[in-house]
């Protein structure tokens, strides 16, 4: 502009009587038609305007040119160069060269313009590093501000590699590498993809994790239930859904603002890598399949529990328990490997009981699958019945099933806790009994349980110390 401002055309006006002037003059007016439009009300040939020092133009009030963009300037600025040029231009044809500015003026206006190309170009990088760092949320600040795991760095990588050079999500990438999906999250896409951090991971119980880890079909169907295949979905466009099928096969829901998957905070929202849209998360999603899966296993495991408890409960108690051995197969826990009749037989305590058994062919019945309650009287008990009459019994089997039936309670294994509950129970016999606690230890039809609780393979056995009758 300054050298506009400073040049004098040296286009005076042609005499008529001198054809060199008019043939100058013509080339001046072809030349003038080539400036932009905007210029071509440009001094005539021969008017000198007012001229402006190049400190002054700075001073000037920021007018429709002065207050335009950079970009703006720039064009302009190149379109008054080419202006002065073409002026110049004209002049040189003249008869009478003019004279001209140093050309240090012209340089200025090219450095102007350089400089403002660099401005423009600033201003574009600006605004692209703007539109990439669009993720928020209270864990952003924790990704790294620079390097390969910051946003910008992310931006430039495929899913897996990014979230590899993440610090958040180290486990992530090992259960991820674990399953063989890297590949497949490096690939095209897009993806959205709900990344849990290291402390998401971390609040699984160990055992589970390592269980997890180790099934190879099991983690794969957890981490494909954080993704979503064919779409890069922001947190405005998951709000927009409500709902979206997961490369698993089963759906997430989010909140309306896309701030929450399944109830799950998302903590840092709309991080771009290369092929997907990740939203970072505070806990593991698992999908409904895997949720049953792990509420039966552990009611599976609350029942075993339970059983043991039971056991612990049927720990056998009462004076003649002492007289059971301590090992082999005729102590508890021998007998509690094996049938009702079995057990029985490698007691030394129920040695007659065993061949009253035997006698009534009820061995077999005694040793199926049941569950039975069993009351079984000692050999002292046996010994108790006159002799006459105990052989009486052992020779008339009707009479002695009828007995020994008596003292069985089919369908249950009642604990000593469970008889004096019920009060009374029905015998195989078709009989009832009855029972009830004598400080702490129960009786059946008034007689004494010498040991309670004795567990075998299929029934509950009471040692009593009498044989009942029906």
């Amino acid at each position: 502009m300054g050298q506009l401002a400073n040049t004098r055309s040296s286009c005076s006006s042609p005499t008529s009587n001198d054809p060199l002037r008019g043939a100058a003059e013509m080339r001046c007016d072809e030349r003038r038609s080539q400036i932009p439009r905007f210029l071509q009300s440009a001094p005539p040939c021969g008017f000198e305007p007012v001229a402006y020092p190049s400190s002054q133009l700075n001073q000037l009030p920021k007018g429709p040119i002065t207050a335009m963009a950079s970009s703006q300037r720039k064009t302009i600025g190149s379109a008054l160069l080419a202006g002065a040029l073409l002026l110049s231009a004209c002049g040189s044809d003249a008869a009478e060269p003019a004279a001209t500015e140093p050309t240090e003026e012209v340089t200025d206006v090219e450095e102007n313009t350089d400089e403002a190309m660099e401005e423009e170009a600033m201003d574009e990088g600006a605004m692209a590093d703007g539109d990439m760092l669009t993720a928020y949320g209270p864990a952003c600040g924790a990704v790294p501000t620079e390097g390969e795991g910051s946003f910008v760095g992310m931006a430039d990588d495929p899913a897996a590699t990014a979230a590899s050079n993440n610090p958040l999500l180290s486990t992530l990438v090992a259960a991820a590498t674990q399953a063989g999906l890297v590949d497949t999250l490096n690939s095209e896409g897009p993806f959205t993809i709900f990344a849990p951090v290291d402390d998401a991971f971390a609040a699984i119980d160990p055992d589970t994790l390592d269980m997890v880890l180790a099934d190879n079909d099991l983690l794969t169907t957890i981490l494909t239930y954080h993704v979503i295949g064919g779409e890069s979905l922001d947190a405005e466009s998951l709000a927009a859904a409500g709902t979206s099928a997961t490369v698993e096969g089963s759906e997430l829901t989010f909140s309306a603002n896309g701030e929450a998957v399944n109830d799950v905070s998302v903590i840092c929202s709309n991080v771009p890598t290369a092929n997907a849209t990740v939203h970072i998360i505070d806990q593991v999603l698992l999908p409904p399949a895997v949720v049953e899966a792990l509420t039966a296993g552990a009611a599976m495991e609350d029942g075993d529990a339970m059983a043991d408890s039971d056991e612990a409960a049927l720990e056998p108690t009462g004076p003649g328990c002492a007289a059971v051995p301590a090992d082999g197969e005729g102590s508890f826990v021998g007998m509690a490997d094996d049938p009702a009749a079995t057990a029985a037989s490698n007691n030394p305590l129920l040695s007659t009981l065993v061949t009253a058994v035997g006698e009534a062919g009820l061995v077999d019945t005694l040793n199926s699958e049941g569950p039975f309650t069993i009351f079984a009287p000692v050999n002292d008990a046996f010994a108790a019945i006159p002799e006459e009459d105990l052989a009486g019994i052992l020779a008339d089997k009707d009479l002695l099933t009828s007995i020994l039936t008596f003292h069985v309670v089919g369908g249950e294994k009642m604990s000593s806790t469970d008889l004096v509950a019920a009060g009374s129970a029905t015998t195989v016999n078709g009989a009832d009994l009855t029972f009830a606690d004598a400080d702490g230890a129960l009786t059946v039809n008034g007689a004494a349980t010498l040991c309670m609780d004795v567990p075998t393979a299929n029934a509950t056995v009471h040692i009593i110390d009498s044989v009942l009758v029906p």
